[in-house]
């Protein structure tokens, strides 16, 4: 006969810091260190499952310090898990995170930059879901175990809750959205959940809504709209809707596609021009609806000013992973010339359109930076003994840090700076670790607050070569 194994009772944590990746953690009676998402740092809880990845089940007493969450879809939608903080108790705690983690480097640390205000309303993009199936609260989850009938089905827009590709955490507004973006989203979500078409079921692969898209610009809000394939009848409902959302444009995008993401074909621009205009450290870019950009646009004007003192100027500004070539670009007049690296063929194509709108002296190319960056270093002379000119290398990989192949050159490269930013403070301890042994040394890192109330956070740190005293001239 098969008995099932007595559920272990709660643990009581005391939470007392935020681990590398702003994750919660805390210690129990046992001395046993748990790692808590959605946990205060201050607070007491009760805590289920495994220390390497609890679960929260209550709250015992909270932090001292803890204030209203401005969300109402705070510990749903689980985005922004530090809200309850004070910001600068958030700063507090990311530092001495970095401080632990980036210790090895030996480099002095300058503090943390942020954008002046609370940190709500500024982000520039949402990406949201449409569903048929609802994801509950804590406390709905709470009332349905213990027995009570909680309505899940319906029509609804938002963010996928955790774990769940086939519910959605109902989002009407996002705090930490820019207020144009809330405001376009309220006229959006009104009339599509209330017209006559299905959102899209990923479980049955049926209905029409499936994505939406919003970004703001310095011109306005770009909707991108995302269906199944349409008939007339939808032809006719988004043409005689869309110019009524106060959008700077409205593309519609249809796909045929089982996986659950937001791609598909442009059908057609229902309102506007099909770009987005922005600026960034005086650079005004123009870029494709899809092409990445920062999405927090006073925090990177922040990052800006820390990557201009960080790279100085001179001859050649060598950017990796270098997007659209923002970064870039906002820096490009302290620099002769600007070379740039990245996969997305559509990302190139803009930089070298705003390169030449900007009067700027570029070379950017396409592909992966492990493949192209050879070629590259050799067609600038770079790694012969022939450049002329300070030569500083500015690199912004993805959160995974930079690939073994496209590390592999910089480690001899005859340059006189390289400026890392990274989105993952671990990646940046291996590739930094990976630079010091082969003749690098880290000078200082600066902390950016690109993302506040949620767990993530910019880290910009500087290389010398370990063998050369440099002077660094400023911009």
């Amino acid at each position: 006969m098969r008995h099932d194994r007595p559920r272990k009772p709660p643990v009581e944590v005391l939470v007392d810091k935020l681990d590398a990746d702003g994750v919660a953690t805390g210690l129990d009676a046992k001395g046993r260190r748990w790692t808590l998402r959605g946990a205060i740092p201050g607070s007491r809880v009760l805590a289920g499952g495994k220390p390497k990845g609890g679960v929260v089940l209550g709250v015992v007493e909270p932090a001292a310090d803890e204030v209203a969450p401005a969300c109402a879809q705070f510990g749903t939608c689980g985005g922004c898990q530090l809200q309850p903080l004070p910001l600068a108790r958030q700063h507090a705690l990311r530092m001495e995170a970095l401080r632990e983690l980036l210790a090895p480097l030996g480099a002095d640390e300058t503090g943390l930059v942020a954008a002046a205000g609370d940190g709500y309303g500024y982000r520039n993009r949402l990406e949201l879901s449409f569903g048929v199936q609802r994801y509950l609260s804590p406390s709905e989850q709470a009332a349905e175990r213990a027995g009570a009938t909680i309505e899940r089905a319906g029509q609804f827009l938002g963010f996928h809750g955790a774990g769940r590709f086939d519910r959605v955490v109902e989002v009407p507004s996002c705090a930490i959205a820019h207020p144009e973006l809330n405001q376009v989203l309220g006229r959006v979500r009104h009339d599509v959940l209330t017209s006559p078409f299905p959102a899209w079921s990923p479980r049955e692969q049926a209905g029409f809504w499936r994505h939406l898209g919003l970004r703001r610009g310095d011109d306005g809000v770009l909707v991108l709209v995302y269906t199944a394939l349409p008939n007339e009848e939808h032809e006719a409902w988004l043409r005689e809707a869309a110019p009524r959302w106060g959008a700077a444009a409205v593309l519609w995008y249809t796909t045929d596609r089982v996986s659950d993401a937001a791609v598909g074909e442009l059908h057609a621009v229902l309102a506007g021009t099909p770009r987005l205009d922005v600026s960034l450290g005086g650079a005004a870019l123009e870029l494709a609806p899809l092409a990445f950009f920062q999405v927090n646009p006073t925090g990177a004007e922040r990052m800006v000013q820390v990557l201009a003192a960080e790279l100085g100027q001179g001859a050649l500004l060598l950017d990796l992973y270098c997007g659209v070539g923002a970064l870039g670009l906002a820096r490009a007049p302290g620099f002769s010339r600007v070379a740039g690296v990245d996969l997305v063929e559509e990302g190139i194509v803009a930089a070298m359109d705003n390169a030449r709108r900007l009067g700027v002296d570029a070379d950017y190319r396409a592909g992966r930076a492990e493949r192209v960056l050879p070629q590259l270093l050799a067609d600038h002379g770079l790694g012969t003994g022939r450049r002329a000119g300070r030569l500083a290398v500015l690199v912004d990989p993805p959160r995974a840090g930079l690939h073994p192949e496209a590390l592999r050159p910089l480690l001899t490269l005859d340059a006189d700076v390289l400026v890392y930013v990274a989105c993952k403070a671990t990646s940046l301890l291996r590739d930094g670790l990976a630079l010091l042994a082969a003749g690098w040394r880290c000078t200082r890192w600066t902390a950016v607050d690109l993302f506040p109330h949620t767990a993530h956070v910019e880290v910009v740190a500087r290389f010398e070569r370990a063998s050369a005293t440099l002077a660094l001239e400023t911009p």
